[in-house]
């Protein structure tokens, strides 16, 4: 594997958003290799869905802080694959309910199962508070990105 500094020097004056860029390039071949029906953005859809059942199509864009377009085309792709469902709300037919089928289902905890199983080996070697205050960082580094795209 390449080194993607060139020695410690480097890691104070590289920006955060290179290494998260890096990790997500390897994460798409590894799902490309493992699981080529998806992608990276499906992965983040599928689980968003998972853990928000009865989510509609704006409600969807919003916590993702992508278009309502946008959705709607990862939807029907996601849709054909046999992945996710879409039904009319019951009170407003025009509005859209989505759910992931079961299919999606045995992917999503397929995959999660493999990268809470890297984590754990990643991790072993850091304390649980170490792990902890990683988390958080990189958690609140994940809600600044928002204010970064509106920052001018």
């Amino acid at each position: 594997m390449i080194d993607l500094n060139s020695g410690d020097e480097r890691i104070p004056f590289t920006p955060v958003v290179l290494y998260i860029d890096y990790i997500s390039i390897q994460y798409t071949k590894y799902l490309k290799d493992n699981y080529p029906e998806i992608t990276p953005r499906d992965f983040t859809y599928l689980v968003t869905i998972q853990y928000n059942p009865n989510l509609t199509q704006r409600e969807l864009s919003e916590i993702l802080f992508v278009s309502e377009a946008n959705v709607a085309q990862i939807i029907k792709r996601l849709e054909k694959n046999e992945l996710v469902y879409r039904v009319s709300d019951e009170n407003n037919k025009s509005k859209k309910i989505l759910n992931v089928t079961d299919k999606a289902k045995l992917i999503i905890f397929s995959l999660l199962k493999e990268i809470y199983e890297f984590e754990a080996k990643f991790f072993e070697d850091y304390s649980e508070e170490d792990t902890e205050k990683f988390k958080k960082m990189v958690h609140s580094y994940s809600e600044w990105a928002n204010i970064f795209v509106n920052f001018k």
